[in-house]
């Protein structure tokens, strides 16, 4: 399908409006960061941090794809403003998420120091995968039809604890500890982790998307989404430890032999599950 020259306007304007979002994104982050981006990205070569600041910049597009996909007023100005409102929102709860992330997810070491001093791969990618899974999360919370800014807060508030929820599971349900892993450099480790942690942010943007009802419909059918995932990702851990690698314990490779390939397995085929579920769910 071809675009006529009005809709090539429309477009460009859109495209215009979510280039100004990201760059408001980057300004905002590059002011509430302790160091220099520029100076870590491109003297010293900090792949820990590009790693976390590419995850940064998929959540700012999953905010603005999110939000644009609204459905229309019809109207090109309010269009616009509802877009850039919104998104510029997105923004600021981004980065509250990765506030978050410090405190409550990551919490037994200093995020700043693993990946600015120590250069930890591991700890990058664990906060990258915050960063995509919360903007998944705000993008589905912000599109919402039929909600409000309140119901939008309420969502992204929601699906922060459950964020935070599944992390504690995952640190139970493993024989080892994912903070120390991590903290001693284990990229397998912060990649297995990862992978349940977009999964998460997969499912639970698919809850806080949908038109909105009422509080006790739209909680207790996004309540009922994350308890599947939960149970769901279970399922799929002991699937590939058992049935893709038999006779090779999943937890020895990532946290004994620190197999970067076994966490990045367990990193995509967390994902792949969760994409076939959020296409299953509520179909």
């Amino acid at each position: 399908m071809f675009l006529n020259p009005e809709n090539f306007v429309n477009a460009l304007s859109f495209l215009g409006l979510f280039i100004f979002s990201f760059l408001v994104a980057r300004w905002v982050h590059s002011i509430i960061s302790p160091y220099s981006i520029n100076e870590e990205i491109t003297q010293k070569k900090n792949v820990a941090l590009a790693i976390s600041l590419s995850g940064y910049f998929v959540g700012i597009t999953a905010v603005f794809i999110g939000v644009y996909d609204r459905p229309s007023s019809g109207e090109w100005v309010e269009d616009i403003q509802r877009v850039g409102g919104y998104s510029l929102l997105g923004v600021v709860l981004l980065n509250i998420s990765q506030l978050i992330n410090d405190k409550l997810i990551l919490y037994q070491f200093s995020n700043n120091k693993e990946i600015i001093e120590d250069g930890n791969i591991g700890t990058g990618i664990v906060q990258a995968a915050s960063f995509i899974a919360s903007g998944l999360v705000i993008g589905g919370a912000l599109n919402s039809p039929g909600g409000d800014i309140v119901t939008s807060l309420a969502f992204f508030v929601f699906g922060q604890v459950s964020l935070v929820l599944f992390s504690l599971l995952y640190e139970w349900l493993t024989p080892y500890s994912v903070h120390r892993e991590i903290e001693e450099k284990n990229t397998a480790a912060g990649l297995g982790f990862s992978g349940g942690f977009i999964s998460i942010g997969i499912i639970v943007m698919k809850g806080v998307s949908g038109e909105f009802l009422s509080w006790s419909d739209n909680l207790s059918l996004l309540a009922f989404n994350v308890e599947i995932i939960f149970i769901y990702l279970i399922f799929v851990r002991f699937f590939f430890d058992k049935i893709i690698i038999p006779h090779v314990d999943l937890n020895k490779q990532i946290s004994v032999e620190k197999n970067t390939g076994a966490g990045l397995m367990e990193f995509i085929i967390s994902i792949s599950f969760s994409l076939v579920l959020f296409y299953i769910i509520n179909h």
